[in-house]
């Protein structure tokens, strides 16, 4: 059969039900292609088994048993499996907030720099000559481990595992531009990001200005979207966009309603700048998605 299998679909909330860190396991059976795309997460993806292709813009990897892909909340991709083969795929998306949100302390923004600060060495695709690749390709396996067993403090051990992640990629690849000036989050930052992504998901069914996320977090228009930027990856009103097209598929997903419906109670105006979102986000128009109910790679 051709398509997506998931096989296994985890997930960690934070205290207000918003989903900060999903993990998947895909088994894709190939011919399958899955158009270019993007998420408002960070994507960290390892390969147990299987061949095939990662188009990243204008890059092209070849997928072996185990690779391990990093992309982020800005590129798009598709993965490409063109024969009858299986490909089993473990795949990692997480808000940035969940790695600088809740320690506070200057290190935690040294964890993204692989995202967001990239040497011109870097590669999506992490070198499979490095010993550190292997390493992390188990790292990402207990990760899966924790929560299937769910024993007590498993959260904390999964972030944990994640920041040993890219401890690793900082220290062992010369993917991260360490030249350039590091300025963390001070926790005044932290408060104020934060109301600003309660509101922004909050009021995503609603007209939302940039003057108003800059008011909420008390800064000048200018200065918060180098802000907001700089620790998430998009400016904020890509990450609007982004979190409208999300909930939109999970209305598709979940309900019955129409997609007219599901695009005016998702902040859309009109019919014609939802599809095109919709469309440059997953690659596929809400239609062919609701018919194919499938997840993006």
């Amino acid at each position: 059969m051709q398509g997506v299998e998931i096989v296994s679909d985890y997930f960690l909330c934070d205290k207000n039900g918003t989903r900060l860190l999903s993990m998947n396991v895909h088994h894709i059976h190939g011919p399958y292609t899955a158009e270019l795309h993007t998420h408002h997460e960070l994507e960290l993806c390892c390969v147990p088994s299987g061949h095939g292709l990662y188009d990243i813009g204008s890059q092209r990897y070849d997928i072996a048993p185990g690779d391990i892909f990093l992309f982020n909340n800005t590129e798009p991709h598709g993965l490409i499996l063109p024969d009858s083969d299986t490909l089993e795929n473990m795949v990692i998306h997480f808000n940035p907030s969940f790695l600088w949100n809740s320690l506070s302390n200057d290190m935690d923004y040294n964890f993204l720099l692989v995202f967001f600060e990239r040497s011109k060495s870097f590669s999506h695709r992490l070198d499979r000559t490095n010993p550190a690749t292997e390493r992390i390709f188990r790292l990402i396996c207990d990760m899966g481990q924790e929560f299937e067993e769910k024993n007590l403090c498993y959260e904390l051990l999964i972030k944990i595992k994640l920041q040993t992640i890219f401890t690793e990629i900082i220290r062992h690849y010369d993917y991260v531009d360490i030249k350039k000036p590091v300025h963390p989050l001070s926790e005044g930052d932290i408060s104020q990001l934060n109301k600003v992504l309660e509101y922004i998901d909050s009021h995503l069914d609603s007209e939302i200005r940039l003057a108003q996320l800059a008011d909420i977090a008390h800064v000048s228009p200018a200065y918060f979207s180098t802000l907001f930027k700089r620790f998430n990856g998009q400016s904020p009103v890509e990450y609007i966009v982004h979190k409208r097209v999300q909930r939109a598929v999970e209305y598709i997903r979940t309900t019955g309603k129409s997609l007219t419906d599901i695009a005016m109670s998702c902040g859309f105006n009109n019919s014609t700048n939802f599809y095109k979102a919709f469309r440059k986000v997953t690659g596929h128009t809400p239609a062919y998605y609701r018919r194919q109910n499938d997840p993006l790679l």
